[in-house]
């Protein structure tokens, strides 16, 4: 349609083709006009001609989800862990606990290879780490056989806003980056980010100090206990402050050897603390306590982590279109962490039935591990592409841990609650997987085989030492159908693994709750799961609909289990013994009301089954979740974001947890060209703490827990844009990434793939 503007002609044209450019090559413009282009890709510049095209927030596939952080305007507010609950198939809980598919078995990645840190202390990274920092969040819930095949609820995958590569033909010398501060009653950050290209060489490096308070944290745990001295009522009442320092920082490196070849070395580390000073109180009664008695204990607790990791990656393409190649990479991970925690009674006077000493117990856990792999793609032609490849792990996890009795003010070594405990894990796997696309139709068959040695040493009690490899075969398949050029269907099936981690295996026994014993199971055997899902993509240039029905079934799940032993003691331990079905619907829908006002809903409703015959437990209920928000453009120039979080009961083997309600605002405005930006969050404004209820019970106990966690936030940011180019380094990234990112298409200049 041609409208005569003042003289000028303006031509406008939307377009549902992935490949706009081609498009161009078709429609005669004279270059003097305006070109709008609404489609999926980046902005381009061509010779006068304007092009302008947005990326949508979320984009579907048939077995992934990628969600451009980048594209909400609360990204600019929010943290990372704010922004996971709008985050279609994931749940974040009032307590910060991270789920996928209602499953905390999932993997974490970060630009596309596995960081061990952010896995084992995910929760605390994601509160730390601003949304800014990150350009986008994959969600991949049904990997094909190039993908590693452990966790059973798929995988999340941290893309970082740099990204190394193919350098930018028309870019010899560029650069841009931010500096931002932000300060809120939960604390303070501060972080950094800047990235360029001079010639060949395209480079990042980002860094952020947070410095979080919670706040005040009450817990009331009840538990009612039966055993054969009679029934028993235990009570513990501690309020305590959170306060969590976190660091982080990245280096990436990418430069072309030519135009075949690429390679690129990366290298992080990062950390964090928590220091926890409480005072519980702990009232007993009935059974083999009588009438009843309390006291009173210092706990102080002293929790350290870090982690550091280095990646090197080669790419070479096998012909001139990029559509074959070959790639190594290699990664180092490690992660060293310190656990320590002193117990120190002061009147013990009057109590009955339990052994209360002063104790200190020092754990410290080392993780070690070297990755090397080797990825050929080939380009069969007519839509046929074949991926084979191969991997190698090398994994070495050590636990010290050490129980000291303190007599007199002197810890005295306790050999029996000690234990030095090593797990040796090498991993060998190999893969093969077939593509076909074929007009409306495509199809993906893979198999994959993986096998384990691992070896278990005790360094005082080698008698307890033991060795078993085993291996998995490890099948995926997928088929799509494009019902029209702006919708598909497509069914997945894809099984899964997850190996037990070291938390889990380790037998050593914490004594530190004179009531209470926590320790894991050297036994445990590899969990398998099963997945098919049924997905429904739909796209117009202002609605985006999605829809995906799952059902995942596990025959042999770790489950945390709890029971009372002869010593009336409470044991929580694991085992291979839960059996559970879980039937999922997602559904994610995204309006363009108007030019000014954006509407999103992201939700799902499920339905779980859980059972362990030998514990004679089973448990079950629906549960639910949803986002609604509001992207408004406001007077001024005024961007503002609105959204409200609301979650059902959860269910799991032995209890629920409570829903909750989580509601967020936040108000944004650039000056001077885009160049500074001042932001503000306000979230739950009419409550100021979050009630969250727990409850569980066995055979002979049920235990309650009710949680105060301090819920308003009020925050301000300032961030100061600089450089000479807005231009997105990297577009052209040859980087390995773990196979967790697109395999282009054969008109793309290059294609990512890898690890």
């Amino acid at each position: 349609m041609k409208n005569n503007i003042k003289g000028k002609q303006a031509l406008a044209i939307t377009l549902l083709s992935f490949s706009p450019l081609a498009a161009l090559a078709q429609a005669p413009v004279n270059t003097a006009d305006s070109l709008k282009l609404q489609g999926i890709h980046d902005s381009l510049d061509l010779q006068g001609v304007e092009v302008v095209a947005q990326k949508p927030v979320v984009r579907m596939t048939t077995d992934k989800m990628t969600y451009n952080v980048q594209q909400d305007a609360d990204a600019k507010t929010m943290t990372l862990l704010d922004m996971l609950r709008k985050v279609p198939m994931v749940t974040v809980d009032g307590q910060d606990n991270v789920t996928v598919k209602g499953s905390s078995n999932f993997k974490v990645y970060v630009d596309g290879k596995p960081n061990q840190m952010f896995q084992n202390n995910f929760s605390q990274v994601a509160k730390s780490m601003p949304a800014s920092m990150v350009k986008s969040i994959d969600v991949i819930t049904s990997p094909g056989a190039k993908y590693d095949a452990e966790g059973t609820s798929g995988v999340l995958d941290i893309k970082l806003v740099h990204q190394s590569g193919q350098p930018n033909s028309d870019c010899s010398n560029c650069y841009n980056g931010n500096v931002e501060l932000s300060l809120s009653n939960k604390g303070e950050r501060a972080n950094a980010y800047i990235g360029g290209q001079h010639g060949k060489l395209t480079y990042s490096a980002m860094g952020m100090f947070a410095w979080q308070d919670f706040g005040n944290l009450k817990v009331t745990n009840t538990r009612l206990q039966q055993t054969s001295l009679g029934e028993s009522l235990q009570t513990t009442d501690v309020e305590f402050k959170q306060k969590h320092p976190f660091s982080f920082g990245n280096f990436t490196l990418g430069y072309a050897l030519d135009s075949l070849s690429t390679i690129n070395v990366s290298a992080g580390v990062n950390g964090g603390y928590t220091n926890q000073n409480m005072q519980p109180r702990n009232s007993f009664s009935g059974g083999p306590y009588g009438n009843g008695f309390s006291y009173v204990y210092n706990s102080n607790q002293r929790n350290r982590f870090m982690g550091a990791n280095a990646s090197a990656d080669y790419q070479r393409w096998l012909n001139a279109d990029h559509t074959s190649s070959l790639t190594l990479s290699y990664l180092f991970d490690y992660n060293p962490a310190r656990n320590r925690t002193w117990t120190i009674y002061n009147n013990v006077s009057g109590v009955t039935g339990l052994t209360l000493t002063d104790l200190f117990s020092d754990s410290r856990t080392w993780g070690t591990s070297h990755t090397g792999q080797a990825d050929l793609t080939l380009d069969l032609g007519k839509g046929q592409t074949l991926e084979t490849g191969t991997k190698f792990i090398s994994r070495h996890n050590k636990s010290d841990s050490r129980l000291y009795d303190i007599v007199d003010g002197n810890d005295v070594l306790n050999d029996a609650g000690s234990m030095l405990y090593r797990n040796l894990q090498s991993i060998v796997a190999g893969y093969a997987q077939y593509k076909l696309t074929k007009e409306k139709y495509n199809a993906r068959l893979g198999l994959r085989y993986e096998h384990t040695f691992e070896s278990v040493k005790y360094a005082e009690h080698s008698d307890r030492n033991f060795h078993k490899d085993y291996g998995n075969l490890v099948p995926s398949g997928s088929i799509g159908y494009n019902i029209t050029p702006m919708s598909n269907l497509g069914l997945t099936y894809t099984m899964r693994i997850s190996r037990p981690g070291i938390s889990q295996l380790n037998p050593y026994t914490d004594r530190t709750d004179p009531t209470a014993l926590t320790y894991g199971n050297p036994s445990l055997a590899v969990v398998k799961s099963h997945n098919v899902t049924l997905a429904y993509n739909f796209f117009m240039p202002k609605v985006m609909f999605n829809v995906s029905l799952s059902h995942d079934y596990i025959g042999n799940e770790i489950e945390n289990y709890q029971f009372v032993d002869a010593d009336n003691k409470y044991n929580s331990t694991y085992a291979n013994n839960g059996k559970s079905r879980n039937t999922y619907v997602d559904a994610f829908i995204r309006w363009a009301a108007c030019k000014n006002s954006t509407l999103m809903l992201s939700g799902n409703v499920s339905y779980g089954d859980w059972k362990a015959k030998e514990l004679d437990y089973h448990n079950w209920g629906w549960s639910g979740n949803a986002y609604v928000g509001l992207e408004q453009q406001l007077p001024w120039k005024i961007k503002s974001s609105f959204g409200l979080f609301a979650q059902t009961r959860q269910y799991n083997l032995m209890g629920y947890n409570s829903g909750m309600q989580f509601f967020n605002a936040s108000l944004t405005r650039t000056f001077l060209k885009d160049r500074l930006e001042l932001s503000a969050r306000y979230a739950n404004p009419l409550r100021s703490h979050l009630i969250i209820n727990q409850h569980s019970a066995g055979a002979d106990f049920s235990n309650h827990t009710h949680v105060s966690i301090p819920l308003q936030v009020l925050a301000l940011s300032v961030k100061w844009n600089f450089g000479n180019t807005k231009k997105q380094f990297g577009q052209y990234s040859s980087k390995i990434n773990n196979d967790f990112n697109d395999s282009q298409k054969k008109d793309s200049p290059t294609s990512k793939m890898g690890m």
